[in-house]
């Protein structure tokens, strides 16, 4: 009897060598597992990174918050700082003038008034200006020489001498000053 085959000779060639076909399908099942392995290993570390993802975001919200409040917390903190130096500064103005009262008054020699005060405060000097009235040039020149040696006042200018009568025919001497005065803290 003749054999006829009608299979590709390949094939011819795996009935031959069996252990090559078994060899290619271990080789095929390994590679197989193999890719499973890689695709299973890499769902499980990307599930995990999802996981720590979102452990991380839960973290970030909470410490948001934090964030968020210290925000706040320097907000409140501006604001009460910024009130506080504007009560120091009002503080510190409202006592201006009392002191400066108190040491004009001091320089003021006896036998002279005030007819007029105007001032212009600034931060470290306060220029004054004032009108007034003495009995005579000595009380005049004795302002102006207490003045110049004061270390409160500054650069003292006289203008305006002029000669006037009082209603009891008394004669007066009428005088405009202008005076820098260095500004004091309460002691």
């Amino acid at each position: 009897m003749t054999k006829i085959n009608l299979l590709p000779p390949d094939i011819k060639i795996k009935e031959d060598r069996p252990e090559l076909a078994f060899l290619f399908m271990i080789v095929v099942v390994f590679a197989g597992l193999s890719l499973i392995y890689v695709y299973v290993s890499k769902i499980v570390e990307r599930k995990s990174i999802r996981n720590e993802i979102m452990l991380i975001e839960k973290e970030l919200g909470q410490l948001q918050l934090v964030v968020n409040k210290i925000n706040q917390i320097k907000t409140e903190k501006d604001l009460l700082n910024a009130r506080k130096s504007a009560i120091e500064e009002l503080v510190k103005k409202r006592l201006l003038y009392p002191i400066l009262m108190e040491n004009l008054v001091k320089n003021i020699p006896p036998g002279m008034w005030l007819r007029n005060l105007n001032t212009v405060p600034g931060d470290i000097k306060t220029s004054i200006r004032f009108d007034a009235t003495a009995y005579n040039n000595y009380i005049i020149a004795d302002l102006l020489r207490t003045l110049e040696e004061s270390k409160i006042f500054e650069h003292p200018e006289i203008s305006g001498i002029t000669s006037i009568k009082s209603d009891k025919d008394i004669p007066l001497k009428q005088f405009s000053i202008t005076v820098d005065y260095v500004n004091q803290g309460w002691q």
